[in-house]
């Protein structure tokens, strides 16, 4: 059990790891926004179209209840984080925004593969497409439309409806114009359509689609290694959120919709992941920057060393 610990969690800590080096020894000289532009924009929107589109119609029809699963792992969390920040802490719009979806969309791109493949097998692939899938589909949007929603006003001159449903649709426009989207949502409908990927594209394809989980992880260290570490209230209730509860939201939902034990293993496992950067990444995109985010960021992923070490021993004892 140690071996399969140790093989699932060294790789993916080291290529933070290094990447949060590479960030302290430049001291912000690195282009975190030019990596960014080339993990959200090409890799692994090439990625996700491929793990997509490769799904076999049969297999969608048999994970659509991990797919429902996985919604409720993230949305729960979210939402509870939005409440929160709003009610109690009282963030502007922007600030929970980024807040909630780092919080509720674990690092499924960069830490799930190399995670589930080492406990789980190359079998898992298809879990963890399906994972990146839905955290494309739904969280994305979740991040996008409130960081569309949260620009600030637009000239009185202009369109006094811009605020409410003018925006709202430019958001929804916006959202799903985003290549992270648009890739799975295509690579779906091929495989639905049962198109098969000739080889040559499928090798274009993967050539820059294969650097996601590294280029995802050391991008992760990145920002790990820019983010000022201020451990707070705020930041400790989105820890819990990430590393505590939604594991636990995971193993209820998998024993109530009834999963089967191989499938639920695995869910439950991509929910103990901790937390991913693609909520920061977004809110830089908009020039939003979160401290508490970002702690909550830093924390989760040093506490996930043992938070996933003691799911990995759960889930061999079920």
């Amino acid at each position: 059990m140690t071996s399969e610990i140790a093989s699932a969690l060294i790789p993916f800590l080291f290529s933070m790891g290094a990447g949060y080096f590479a960030g302290r020894i430049k001291q912000g000289a690195l282009p975190l926004s030019s990596i960014n532009t080339m993990l959200v924009d090409y890799a692994l929107p090439f990625a996700l179209f491929l793990y997509t589109a490769k799904m076999q119609r049969a297999s969608l029809a048999q994970h659509a209840v991990l797919i429902a699963v996985l919604i409720g792992v993230m949305l729960v969390p979210y939402f509870a984080s939005l409440l929160v920040s709003r009610a109690v802490f009282k963030s502007d719009l922007a600030h929970a925004a980024v807040r909630a979806v780092t919080i509720g969309m674990p690092n499924f791109a960069s830490v799930g593969l190399p995670l589930l493949r080492a406990v789980y097998g190359p079998e898992s692939d298809l879990t963890v497409a399906i994972a990146v899938t839905a955290g494309a589909v739904v969280m994305s949007p979740a991040a996008l439309i409130l960081l569309e929603r949260a620009r600030p006003a637009a000239p009185a001159s202009s369109n006094e409806f811009q605020g409410t449903d003018g925006l709202l649709a430019k958001a929804l426009r916006n959202t799903f114009l985003k290549p992270v989207v648009l890739a799975p949502i295509a690579g779906v409908l091929a495989s639905v359509c049962g198109w098969t990927l000739p080889d040559l594209l499928s090798q274009s394809l993967n050539i820059i689609g294969s650097t996601t989980a590294g280029l995802a992880l050391f991008s992760t260290g990145l920002v790990l290694a820019a983010q000022p570490f201020k451990l707070d209230a705020q930041a400790g209730f989105g820890v819990l959120l990430s590393n505590v509860v939604q594991p636990l939201i995971a193993l209820v939902l998998v024993s109530l919709l009834g999963v089967p034990k191989a499938i639920a293993g695995q869910a439950v496992l991509l929910a103990a992941i901790p937390c991913g950067s693609f909520g920061i990444l977004f809110g830089l995109s908009y020039g939003v920057r979160d401290t508490s985010a970002g702690t909550t960021l830093v924390a989760s992923s040093l506490l996930s060393a043992v938070t996933l070490s003691g799911t990995i021993v759960l889930l061999g004892h079920l």
